[in-house]
């Protein structure tokens, strides 16, 4: 009898030491992470989608060790059916129970950028930079915005596109809402895709022969810098074209655009993108350095100089076609309305009266 008890408690100590070295495995099992590195990325549980199939997605992205294990957690804590649909936020740093409390609450979060029109492409870097992505930097965003050649595959308005072109001018303005783990990729493809969505509802209304896409939204760029009202945008698009027209470059020193905003552009800095050009003689204008200069170079710029909205976009590509101008100045006591001239002459009247009136 004495041997049986003993033997008795041998057995019964060579399990408790068994299952005290398995629970010792499994706590140690749950609390190691299922791998090393600490990137944040999405992790979307579809609606009715069972643990079990939850696991082994897991354990395929390296975030669980053991998928099983993972499973008996679930249903030992009384979660089966308490894992939420949804986005979330995992790092193969975690461990089970950390993903356990992050599948039951912590979506991954959104973020809101807004792009204004007439902004350059530094000022909505600025805005992506800052605005709560986890993977996207203000540098890392001017870097993509800036190599406009590497986002032409796949977007057919981005045809015309120079292959040494920024996306400046393609970056469409509206208000977006992103999962916070976003790459530039991601936001730049939203953006373009969006301005191609736009572009394509006037496409087949473009009323200016032999021109690119790249042109009408190199127009539109200027037009939105210059204009303050949406109903004078095709007034102010068929002086800039009619600025362009064979018979009319005697008239407009060869075809010089004479855009202000497009000096704006050469000379404006970090603080400061638009700066006036008041204080500046009109040597000083002249000599502002490059293509962009249309006060001295004929034609159009090289690009866009900034991103137009719908209404500049609609605008260039159908200027007012009854509009015989080649000339505007603001009107006195009118903000942001303009006086329209078809010569020079008229034009020094306006001009002398809004100087009169300003004085």
């Amino acid at each position: 009898m004495f041997r049986f008890f003993r033997a008795l408690f041998l057995i019964t100590a060579i399990l408790a030491v068994i299952a005290t070295a398995a629970f010792m495995l499994l706590s140690s099992e749950i609390r190691r992470p299922g791998g090393t590195d600490d990137t944040p990325f999405e992790f979307v549980v579809e609606a009715g989608e069972h643990t079990n199939a939850i696991a082994t997605r897991l354990a395929d992205l390296k975030l669980v060790r053991q998928p099983l294990l993972f499973v008996a957690l679930a249903r030992l804590q009384n979660l089966d059916d308490k894992l939420q649909a949804g986005s979330f936020l995992l790092r193969q740093t975690m461990t089970m129970n950390d993903i356990m409390v992050a599948l039951q609450q912590s979506r991954v979060k959104e973020v809101q950028i807004t792009i204004i029109e007439g902004m350059r492409l530094e000022q909505i870097a600025e805005v992506i930079g800052t605005a709560g992505f986890l993977n996207v930097s203000e540098p890392m965003a001017l870097r993509a915005f800036q190599s406009g050649a590497e986002f032409k595959a796949g977007h057919i308005y981005l045809e015309s596109l120079p292959a040494d072109a920024t996306l400046e001018g393609y970056l469409f303005p509206d208000t977006y809402r992103l999962n916070e783990t976003a790459t530039i990729t991601d936001v730049v493809d939203l953006l373009i895709g969006h301005f191609e969505e736009q572009y394509a509802t006037i496409d087949r209304n473009v009323q200016v022969p032999d021109v690119s896409v790249h042109d009408i939204v190199t127009m539109a760029s200027i037009i939105q810098r210059e204009a303050a009202r949406d109903d004078e945008m095709a007034l102010i698009s068929a002086v800039f074209w009619n600025r362009l027209k064979p018979e009319n470059v005697g008239e407009t020193g060869g075809g010089k655009l004479q855009s202000d905003p497009t000096v704006q552009y050469i000379l404006g800095q970090p603080g400061d993108w638009w700066p006036k050009l008041d204080n500046l003689t009109l040597e000083e204008i002249n000599a502002a350095p490059g293509l962009y200069n249309t006060r001295v170079q004929n034609g159009m710029p090289p690009g866009p100089i900034s991103v137009p909205g719908l209404t500049a976009l609609r605008a260039a590509a159908r200027p007012d076609a009854t509009a015989n101008y080649l000339y505007f100045v603001a009107k006195c006591g009118d903000p942001g309305q303009h006086n329209f001239a078809a010569s020079y002459n008229e034009f020094l009247t306006f001009e002398q009266e809004y100087l009169t009136c300003t004085q």
